[in-house]
């Protein structure tokens, strides 16, 4: 069975919520809190003057996103005021199949399947969303509203990944609407059992307007799930206006999709739904999603960051930390900067989840750098140049900026991290950042402090003379600029202050962190460096590099268009091949700190790795082996690293939440490899039925990962559980007899072979490195949607709907019990019983429940066999010693529809009830 119709079942179940086509009323329909004062009436539409759309007047009114119903999903909470300050034109109905095609052959060549013209295209990614709305702005002579730097295709023509993508909501185009859009509209007569819905359709789309066509919207609460333009980001308890969600989304690119679709239940779908069961993510297609435009630009947008805080101002990464990768040689690397807008810091964390965050506090930030070991950052509250008071802070380098210190001196500027060589980690700054050029600047004074334990201690003062620059860790040579290029040479018993660069006009100077005592700095055309360069050039346009004496030895042209300002050298545990890398703001023609770039010297390219407006004073940490330091047992970059959002597509566009799923496992695993005696593994029928804590008899780490089969289980098993599990006991693998006919290569095999982690550990696992490893695996973040969009808040646990609708989506015919990939299966089940026998280690072969009215079907389950192949492979199972624990029992057993989230899979009551009879039955094993 193909992997669409998989994600097909579990999304069209988890809106399906009702057994009964009469039992559901207009009650549920909108939430309780949703006053009429934020709906939209009749008098706020009129016609539009592009056919086929309608004009919104917003402008003045407000709306409601998310909801403050405790058991609603935690990314539909808290309720959200919105309000608009602009019109915007919005679509009657989503666009029809026949338009979207005649309009794609000419993008991308793309075409999706039409039952008949005027159905709603279905079957279309959030790109390819994109590429129509474009296209549209094109035909009516209008900007378009989205940029990329480059798309991909897959095989079908379906746009799966845009590089560089930006929407610009101050362009008056076509693009999706926004979720308070959406919502705005939608309020009007919200009515899902008017809708084309899971009780009269049929299971099929159907036209549009073709239920109710009141000349006005149509078919908002059904007949297809619709695309909207944010992307996920948490709700906040306030009122935004003109909000157009996060800014970043997450490392899954995952969007938020409206309504319902004809799948759906009336009683499921509510306004503030953002989801479907599992992620959709922007390259996610199905044939029940689709999408209608809006037209209109939003003025002063605001976004929310990754920890939602909020911005006016976007902030887009140009970058992937697999092209970090290629240009440090390290997947991790973390980037701050100031945000001259706000005055705060911007942090970007390349490593693990591509998360952006904005730390909003009273203090003004400058200058900031990150430590050594990439865990905190310090900064000053005034700028190079100036001579005003000036404090130095340092705090946790997190989404939240945790931990604030201040150092108790009201004379402290521009702080440079740095290791000594008794290995303290101690910050070098001056007293005053003020000019260079006269006599006072040897009245100031360059200073030590160490920092430990988010502690300062006692400052100790260096030299006079305030070389804020840098400082060699001998304190022999130091350097400073602003207006001069100055440096402080010493062999320890005699000291030079000199000026080099011609006493020409100097700034942002950096001192190497490599010992070569080379400086980097920006001039204003000086004649020195247009005798290196060879001809004349302008203000900031060149990067210069002096050596250890002041003389020029290289130099790097900026990006046509741009000029360079607030240079550093890249920071961190550098390896001899990064000691070449800078990290700058592009300025453009308008004076606007436009882009951070990574500059290489080596080749003189320069990469962007953010855009946005007033990006100011970066630091780039990279985390690399030094070769002045012990080479650790471990590859810090790949090392306990099981999940990579870069590898998503490998494994199946719309499926990457599995390998971070695994990812979140194996950190549990590592976490309590060494204390657990059991180990249940599964797809997520037991990912959702075990609650480790209700097992009481034994510490227990719940293994399960969406989706999976025996070849995935089988190999944690043998690689991870048996080899480093001391205490292991009992081992849980689920028996659902259809996923016995997959073979490794259909999802097993790609997920294994693109984490960085397995990967790695299968080379370098030893009992001398996992404790690196296992340490390390407790580093990785996560992107926060996919504990959000369907579980219990911190768990993986379901809420409570019920059983819903048996449906079969497994061709039961073809599922027989000689297949080839079934007996293969089975036989890998029987070598793992034969191994875990020899290590004194139960197996037992889990059934969780299941939709009780599959026994009226010929299925065992949605994914089959048959009755009585499933019984047959079941007796196989038995037939190997095998412990089976049955609570499916053929559909006659006592879970309730409060005890189930959909078909497959049981809520959290239910997993309270299975998790605590497994309980019982490892205690009668003893």
């Amino acid at each position: 069975m193909e992997l669409t119709a998989f994600l097909l079942f579990f999304c069209m179940m988890g809106v399906v919520s009702c057994t009964e086509p009469n039992h559901y009323s207009d009650v549920c329909s909108v939430p309780n809190d949703y006053s009429d004062i934020f709906r939209m009436t009749p008098a706020d539409v009129e016609s539009g003057i592009i056919e086929g759309m309608l004009h919104v007047k917003s402008t003045g009114k407000k709306t409601l996103v998310g909801t403050n119903d405790v058991s609603a999903k935690a990314l539909e909470r808290p309720q959200m005021k919105v309000e608009f300050t602009y019109d915007f034109d919005l679509g009657r109905h989503e666009v029809i199949c026949n338009d979207f095609n005649e309009m794609m052959k000419n993008v991308s060549g793309l075409k999706v399947d039409c039952p008949e013209d005027s159905v709603p295209a279905a079957n279309v990614t959030f790109y390819d969303a994109v590429l129509y709305a474009n296209a549209m702005s094109k035909k009516h002579g209008a900007d378009t509203a989205y940029e990329y730097s480059s798309k991909e295709l897959d095989a079908e023509k379906h746009c799966v990944k845009m590089k560089n993508f930006k929407f610009n909501p101050k362009v008056d185009g076509f693009r999706l609407p926004t979720e308070a859009e959406w919502v705005f509209v939608a309020s009007a007569a919200w009515s899902p059992k008017n809708s084309w819905n899971a009780y009269n359709s049929d299971n099929k789309v159907h036209k549009v307007c073709s239920l109710i066509d009141n000349a006005t919207f149509c078919d908002m609460a059904g007949n297809m799930l619709e695309l909207v333009n944010d992307w996920y980001g948490s709700f906040k308890d306030t009122t935004v206006a003109n909000f157009v969600g996060s800014m970043d989304g997450d490392a899954l690119g995952s969007c938020v999709v409206k309504g319902g679709s004809y799948y759906s239940a009336p009683t499921s779908v509510n306004l503030y739904n953002r989801g479907d069961t599992y992620p959709i993510l922007s390259s996610t297609r199905g044939d029940y999603i689709g999408f209608r435009l809006a037209y209109g630009s939003i003025p002063e947008a605001t976004w929310f960051l990754y920890n939602g805080n909020t911005v006016t101002v976007p902030v887009v990464p140009q970058i992937e930390s697999s092209e970090i990768k290629k240009l440090t040689n390290s997947y991790q690397a973390k980037l701050v900067f100031r945000n001259d807008e706000t005055g705060g810091l911007v942090y970007v964390n390349f490593a693990k989840n591509m998360g952006m965050y904005l730390i909003e506090d009273t203090v003004n930030v400058y200058h900031p750098e990150i430590s050594p070991d990439g865990k905190r950052v310090a900064f000053c509250t005034s700028i190079e140049g100036s001579e005003r008071e000036s404090v130095v802070y340092v705090r946790d380098l997190n989404e939240s900026g945790s931990n604030l210190v201040m150092l108790p001196d009201e004379h402290a500027a521009i702080p440079r991290w740095r290791v000594n060589p008794n290995g303290d980690t101690v910050i070098v700054y001056v007293s005053s950042a003020g000019n260079n050029k006269g006599e006072q600047f040897m009245q100031k004074s360059t200073w030590q402090v160490k920092f430990a334990n988010g502690k300062f201690g006692v400052p100790e003062k260096l030299f006079d003379g305030a070389y804020h620059g840098g400082v060699s860790k001998d304190n022999l040579f130091a350097v400073s600029s602003s207006p001069l290029l100055r440096a402080r040479l010493s062999d320890g018993k005699k000291r030079d202050d000199v000026i080099w660069y011609n006493g020409e006009q100097a700034c942002n100077a950096s001192l190497a962190k490599d010992g070569t005592n080379r400086t980097l700095f920006l001039d204003f055309g000086g004649s020195a460096g247009r005798e290196f360069v060879g001809s004349g050039y302008g203000v900031h346009e060149r990067l210069l590099v002096v050596d250890s004496t002041g003389q020029i030895i290289q130099t790097v042209v900026a990006p046509a268009g741009y000029t360079f300002d607030h240079t550093e050298w890249v920071g961190g545990l550098l390896k001899d091949s990064a000691s070449n890398l800078v990290v700058a703001t592009l300025t453009d023609a308008n004076g606007s700190h436009h882009k951070v770039a990574l500059v290489n010297l080596d080749n003189g390219d320069v990469v962007p790795l953010a855009e946005g407006e007033e990006l100011w004073h970066p630091s780039l940490w990279i985390w690399q082996n030094s070769p002045n330091v012990p080479k650790p047992v471990v590859d810090f970059d790949s090392a306990g690293l099981y999940f990579d959002s870069d590898n998503e597509e490998v494994i199946g566009a719309s499926t990457g939440f599995i390998s971070e799923e695994m990812g979140i496992k194996m950190q549990s695993f590592w976490k309590n490899h060494d204390k657990a005696s059991v180990f249940t593994f599964g797809s997520s029928m037991m990912l959702n039925a075990v609650i480790e804590d209700s097992i009481k008899s034994y510490k227990t780490v719940n293994m399960g990962i969406s989706l999976t089969d025996i070849h995935l289980h089988d190999y944690l098993i043998r690689h991870y559980v048996l080899p480093y599990a001391p205490h292991v006991k009992y081992l849980v693998v689920e028996l659902s007899p259809g996923f016995f006919y997959r073979h490794i290569s259909f999802l097993s095999g790609p997920v294994l072979s693109t984490s960085p982690g397995i990967v790695y550990d299968s080379k370098h696992l030893l009992p001398e490195t996992k404790n690196e490893i296992a340490e390390l695996s407790q580093y990785q973040q996560f992107p926060k949607v996919l504990l959000g969009q369907q579980y219990i808040e911190g768990t993986f646990l379901l809420p409570s709907l019920n059983w819903g609708f048996p449906n079969v989506l497994a061709d039961t015919t073809g599922m027989v019990f000689d297949d080839p990939s079934l007996q293969n299966n089975l036989n890998i089940l029987k070598a793992l019983k034969k191994t875990a026998d020899s290590c004194g280690v139960k197996l037992i072969a889990a059934i969780p429940p299941r939709n009780p009215k599959f026994k009226d079907t010929k299925a065992f389950d949605p994914y089959g066999p048959s009755w009585d192949v499933a019984h047959q492979i079941i007796d196989a199972v038995k037939d190997m010693g095998i412990v089976i624990f049955d609570e499916y029992k053929d559909g006659h057993h006592d879970y309730t529809d409060a005890m189930a989230f959909n078909s497959s899979h049981v809520s959290y009551l239910g997993a309270a009830q299975f998790s605590a009879r497994l309980d019982a039955l490892l205690k009668s094993l003893e």
